[in-house]
């Protein structure tokens, strides 16, 4: 692994025409629904869900199991369970409120049905609405816009360390300017924000190559961005009603190329984090 390939999964996956081609079991579209799902995909800290499914990321990655053309994991939740996975291979990706079937560019949260009825659960996904976009650029940056007047949150916030926010959001308390702002003169292009800083990323991982014992779970994990939907419940995102975690796997791509042992003893790692 070396810089060249994480330069190519970036230009790949900026390609035009790259991505999706159907929706029936085409290898582009990798897409669980809830009745996939079962009670063991549940977890108990936001810490072991992010964990277990960045080593899972890493070990296809070792194996080659990820072409180039993914850029992306996003894992859709409502609170602690699992409803959807999907690699993302087109620049662009809206999660809405739709009922519509993944397409490859929208994925629809009410497609995916819980059978752990809650009223309260209910009434937040449908408010969703037109829900979020969300992009990446040829630099590895992951951006968003909301598209509707329902709140889209950013997690994390609170805790900048722990991510890639930038210092903008991070002041709005990791709320994206929503069409409300348009009464306030602030364009559409004004509200696309960066949820993902791959500046703020290499920063941290210059300042942890420096160390006697870099904290390599600390870096793997900023590559996670949870994203909630109307409703965040604060620090703990297994209480969140609605909301879904992006993986960039064009940061993991860089990662590796500067931690070798990330791609050679992905076992060790297990241990580590």
């Amino acid at each position: 692994m070396n810089d060249r390939c994480a330069s190519s999964r970036m230009e790949v996956a900026c390609l035009p025409g790259v991505g999706y081609t159907s929706s029936n079991g085409n290898k582009d579209i990798r897409v669980l629904s809830s009745n996939a799902t079962n009670s063991a995909e549940q977890w108990h800290t936001v810490e072991q869900f992010e964990k277990e499914h960045v080593i899972e990321i890493l070990e296809k990655l070792e194996y080659g199991d990820l072409d180039d053309e993914i850029w992306g994991k996003i894992i859709l939740m409502e609170k602690c369970k699992c409803l959807a996975k999907a690699y993302l291979r087109k620049t662009t990706v809206i999660i809405d409120g739709s009922t519509d079937e993944y397409d490859g560019i929208t994925l629809g949260f009410n497609y995916f049905q819980n059978n752990d009825y809650n009223k309260d659960k209910n009434n937040i996904r449908h408010k969703i609405g037109d829900g979020v976009i969300i992009k990446i650029d040829g630099n590895g940056n992951i951006k968003a816009m909301a598209r509707d007047l329902a709140p889209v949150i950013v997690q994390g916030w609170h805790d900048p360390v722990s991510k890639c926010i930038p210092d903008q959001l991070i002041n709005q308390e990791g709320h994206l300017k929503t069409i409300k702002d348009r009464l306030k003169g602030i364009t559409d292009q004004q509200r696309v924000e960066k949820i993902f800083d791959m500046r703020l990323f290499n920063l941290a991982m210059e300042y942890e190559l420096k160390q006697l014992e870099p904290n390599i779970p600390e870096l793997l994990l900023k590559t996670c961005t949870r994203i909630a939907l109307v409703k965040d419940a604060g620090k703990n995102a297994l209480k969140t009603p609605c909301w879904f975690m992006i993986i960039n796997l064009v940061a993991l791509d860089v990662l590796r190329s500067k931690l070798p042992i990330l791609s050679n003893n992905y076992l060790l790692l297990r241990l580590i984090i």
